[in-house]
């Protein structure tokens, strides 16, 4: 069949396939916290239980979808390849991102956008480098954005199982990250603002109704795998969120009154918020991007998050803007922790509420003449605004080829160099199973060792949290002289600057063994984006406590 029979929702799915399997195949990225969540996955498939340790019953994951499928999958294939495992995630989540756009896709269609204004939204957001690598390196994204997809095809596309549609949409939110009931509130109050009367079949009490059913098929689907979590694991809160929240202090509600409030004007005067890197490619913030590109992404962030401010714009535009910006204050001012795979939530509703607006602003210099400005550039305004579409979609895969190139000396270098083999390294080396290891990047290291791991800040480790807790955060580099493990992987800031060890307790009580370096490598490197990202973690320092520090140091 020829590429211009096609019908177009056809070639959507086939390029969002097609992006995704050749990042796949070139940058084989398998991402850190994808072997936190596999090693309970293997667990259970192994009849250990759904449990990072076997024994410890603990929500070492986020994303209950994130751990039962590659449970299923290491199961199915009777647990004898992981790699075949993760393929098999791969496919599925490239899947839901695929049908994921083709439904974004039919919104846009539905919205009545010219066709120019529908490419540009689904391509910026098929080839966002943060949505296409967090779908394929084992990570929940592909899953996410189909379901938001489907939450806002349902609130935006009237017409039969318009509730199922939305209520089934939120519920997959849920399965996919827990923490999305917020990003459905966020879409619930915004319909009621900016879609309430405006649709001739559904007044602002009709809307009600709607949402209310919705949320209670939502809650419906939700609630077995609430209810089990709260059994099996004590409480249906994982235990990766209490880990975070450690030592951080409560929230007033007047005070976060007054955060959102003040959050646009502090949004427009400072770079602190997750506003600047909604655009970006992950991790960004380590450098070695262009100051323009970073300036352009962070203005586009801007003019999204206050588009809802414009009276005369589509509703569904303004709804889609006032979640970007609700969003985005969520993670800056309330979790005030926004790591990439936290951003293609707020990134697809970015992308849409500019896809409105350059429909709009399209439909406007095309009526110029009609209005007697069609001088001067005026009268090539249509042109210039298709131009940039097109030029915004070769940067976007320009950005997206050069994160390729990035991750594929990450996974390489760093995953495949030095983490995976410090975790062999680790569980050769280790005189018992049971020998503990404190460490922050926790996946590789804790999947191949396959010992006990203490964590930081306790993602996996009740210990750690609990210690964590009764030492306050003044106290948090002596977690280590509480907990005595017997070996400690470092980064070189990790042991010079004192944030995670104390550094004469480190001297007095820890020898260093072994060295993993890959930055000769890296150095060589001659083309390589966001070189800073993988120099971070080019070094890392293995210690071992000594044997005649076994009594407990002084607290």
């Amino acid at each position: 069949m020829k590429m211009a029979a096609m019908r177009p929702e056809v070639k959507v799915a086939g390029l969002v396939l097609l992006i995704g399997l050749v990042f796949a195949a070139c940058t084989q990225h398998a991402w850190e916290d994808y072997w936190i969540t596999f090693r309970a996955s293997r667990n259970l498939a192994t009849g250990h239980g759904l449990v990072f340790t076997p024994g410890e019953r603990l929500h070492s994951f986020t994303s209950p979808l994130g751990v039962l499928l590659p449970a299923a999958f290491s199961w199915l294939t009777g647990n004898q390849s992981d790699n075949l495992v993760l393929w098999l995630f791969r496919l599925v989540s490239l899947g839901a991102l695929a049908a994921g756009v083709v439904l974004l896709f039919r919104v846009l269609q539905t919205l009545q956008l010219r066709r120019v204004s529908c490419w540009l939204t689904v391509a910026l957001i098929g080839l966002d480098a943060k949505i296409v690598d967090f779908s394929i390196n084992g990570m929940e994204t592909g899953l996410l954005v189909f379901f938001l997809a489907l939450a806002i095809h349902g609130l935006v596309v009237t017409g039969s199982r318009q509730m199922l549609r939305i209520g089934v949409g939120w519920a997959g939110l849920m399965w996919a990250r827990p923490d999305s009931c917020v990003y459905i509130a966020i879409l619930g109050v915004g319909t009621l603002l900016f879609l309430s009367g405006k649709t001739a079949d559904r007044s602002g009490k009709g809307w009600g109704k709607l949402l209310f059913r919705a949320g209670l098929v939502c809650a419906i689907l939700y609630l077995p795998w609430f209810l089990w979590a709260w059994s099996y694991y004590g409480s249906p809160i994982p235990h990766t969120i209490i880990a975070k929240g450690a030592n951080q202090p409560p929230i007033a509600s007047v005070y976060l009154l007054t955060d959102l409030l003040t959050f646009p004007l502090r949004m427009l005067t400072s770079t602190d918020s997750s506003i600047q890197f909604t655009f970006l490619p992950g991790f960004a913030d380590h450098g070695g991007w262009s100051d323009t590109f970073v300036r352009v992404s962070y203005e586009l962030g801007v003019v999204a998050a206050l588009a809802w401010l414009i009276p005369v714009l589509r509703p569904q535009a303004r709804l889609f803007s006032l979640a970007y910006l609700l969003g985005n204050f969520y993670l800056s001012d309330v979790l005030k922790y926004f790591p990439p795979w936290y951003l293609p939530t707020v990134a697809v509703l970015g992308y849409l509420t500019i896809g409105l607006l350059f429909d709009q602003a399209l439909c406007l210099a095309m009526k110029f003449p009609q209005l007697g400005w069609d001088r001067g550039w005026f009268a090539h305004l249509p042109k210039i605004l298709r131009f940039s579409a097109v030029g915004l979609v070769a940067g976007q895969l320009a950005v997206t080829v050069c994160v390729a190139r990035q991750l594929q000396v990450q996974q390489s270098l760093i995953e495949n160099g030095l983490r995976r083999p410090i975790g062999l390294w680790l569980r050769d080396h280790a005189q018992t199973p049971h020998e503990t290891v404190m460490l922050e990047p926790l996946g590789y290291i804790g999947y191949y060792s396959g010992l006990k791991m203490l964590d930081y800040p306790g993602l996996a480790s009740k210990e750690m949290v609990e210690t964590r807790k009764r030492l306050g955060p003044a106290r948090q580099n002596q977690v280590y002289l509480e907990l005595k493990p017997d070996w400690l992987v470092l980064r070189p800031a990790e042991a010079q600057n004192g944030t995670y060890v104390d550094i004469d307790g480190l001297r007095k009580f820890y020898e260093q063994v072994q060295v993993f370096d890959a930055s000769d490598k890296i150095n060589a490197i001659r083309w390589l984006p966001g070189r800073p990202y993988v120099q971070f973690d080019q070094i890392f320092l293995i210690y071992h406590r000594k044997p005649d520090a076994g009594t407990k140091p002084p607290g």
